[in-house]
């Protein structure tokens, strides 16, 4: 029986990093290629800027190194701002209806700086019993140990749990604890499996994807 539900943030609930690629190259002439390849080759530092291990200022700074790329980092900052905190079609609408039933919680690799944005504008984030996230914890849902640690600090029970996440892998590593796992796609797929997979909700006759 299903007791806890966990969800991913970015690109579940709201838009995140992804997508700020887009901006740059409208505003700034950096095409997305190239972005995308300085980006993945300071992967590493990314995984450790969410881990809490370097600040937004020191990765950006890192990342701009080597570019040729006419921005500076305040301005990547409000380029990447500027991309946060749009909401994905349907979701809190799902959520709203889960809240009172279920024990939510947020679970998000994430950026320290970029949360503290988010909190200010986003009243909706409230509405989760318990909020995790990487910098906090120190380890990503890339590794295993993510699950153990929310297992531990919330005192929840694996199999009384679902984890709603946009990543297979993430998911395959909440299962490996044995916690529930659902790949979100979108919030008209997420209602289906919630209700055929699970009993957790009803599907309306017309899903009409609102977010409100």
């Amino acid at each position: 029986m299903i007791k806890n539900i966990i969800f991913d943030m970015s690109e579940v609930i709201i838009s995140g990093y992804h997508g700020v690629e887009k901006i740059l190259e409208q505003q700034y002439a950096i095409p997305e290629e190239e972005w995308e390849r300085q980006r993945l080759s300071k992967n590493e530092l990314f995984l450790n800027l969410m881990r809490g291990n370097l600040s937004e200022e020191a990765y950006l700074e890192e990342l701009l190194q080597g570019t040729n790329w006419n921005i500076s980092i305040e301005q990547l900052k409000t380029a990447i701002r500027s991309n946060l905190n749009r909401p994905v079609p349907g979701t809190m609408k799902v959520v709203r209806e889960l809240k009172g039933k279920y024990q939510l919680i947020l679970l998000s690799d994430y950026v320290r700086e970029w949360m503290k944005y988010i909190e200010e504008r986003n009243e909706d984030l409230r509405i989760f019993d318990k909020k995790i996230f990487s910098y906090n914890i120190g380890t990503t849902k890339s590794e295993v140990e993510t699950f153990e640690t929310v297992l531990e600090q919330t005192k929840i029970v694996a199999n009384e749990t679902l984890f709603i996440d946009d990543y297979e892998k993430n998911v395959k590593n909440a299962e490996a604890v044995g916690i529930h796992g659902i790949v979100f796609e979108n919030a008209e797929q997420l209602r289906k499996t919630l209700s055929s997979e699970y009993n957790l909700l009803q599907v309306e006759n017309e899903y009409r994807g609102e977010d409100r």
